[in-house]
């Protein structure tokens, strides 16, 4: 008997609270601009959903909801029309990224290009890239010299693992044998390095006879060029881009 009247004391509290956080929903969604510098209307419509799922508990409550600032039923009214405009801020603003990556992606035609892009776009595009030759990629937000930047699922099945590097320099031998070791702990079938400088003589040598492909700056904007090319014929892409 104590047990239940516990359970029941909990959920009334749970069900206090949420109450609570629904009548000040709108401050609720307007708090991940706080958080985050980068924050947007995908962090927003996040917040609503988790406000949404409040909402539907709150059914359950026999109290009636109460409301801070503004009186039911106009508030849920309101909080389902905030919900509906969000949603559709948030496909409008993914529409319009994609339009602006893709147009900075085509605008890509030199060494120089790639150097002048935040590390993480660079990655973004040779994901791009790998997207537009017909494979699975994605980043895995890995950082440092030694880890994997990009998983790749090869149209045929194997796994590649990318590694990014935007330099000026040159890459080593040092660096193609960590990221040898990289490749064999990830069970890959491949590994790609990429970077916006050159590879030492040593480095290209040490790779022949092994399952690893170095693009040195100079073939990353060929492959590039390549690609942007067979994409633009009859908005095809091309099958055998980036192969490797």
């Amino acid at each position: 008997m104590g047990m239940t009247n516990t359970f029941t004391s909990t959920i009334q509290i749970l069900l206090m609270a949420g109450d609570f956080l629904f009548s000040i929903w709108f401050l609720a969604i307007l708090a991940p601009l706080s958080k985050r510098k980068k924050a947007g209307f995908a962090d927003m419509f996040f917040a609503w959903v988790i406000l949404a799922i409040i909402r539907v508990l709150l059914i359950f409550n026999p109290q009636p909801i109460s409301s801070m600032f503004i009186h039911e039923p106009l508030n849920t009214i309101l909080f389902v029309c905030s919900g509906l405009i969000l949603f559709i801020a948030v496909i409008l603003s993914q529409r319009i990224r994609n339009k602006n990556f893709q147009k900075k992606a085509n605008s890509l035609g030199q060494v120089e290009d790639f150097l002048q892009l935040p590390p993480r776009e660079f990655e973004d595009m040779i994901v791009e890239l790998y997207h537009r030759a017909g494979h699975k990629a994605k980043r895995t937000g890995a950082s440092g010299d030694h880890g994997v930047d990009i998983v790749v699922e090869a149209k045929n099945g194997e796994k590649w693992v990318v590694q990014c590097k935007r330099w000026r320099g040159s890459v080593g031998e040092p660096i193609v044998r960590d990221f040898y070791g990289v490749v064999q702990h990830e069970k890959a079938d491949k590994g790609i390095l990429f970077t916006t400088g050159r590879f030492t003589s040593p480095a290209q040598q040490w790779v022949e006879g092994k399952p690893i492909t170095l693009y040195d700056g100079d073939r990353l904007v060929e492959i590039w060029s390549r690609a942007k090319t067979q994409q633009g014929q009859a908005g095809q892409t091309s099958s055998n881009v980036v192969n490797s």
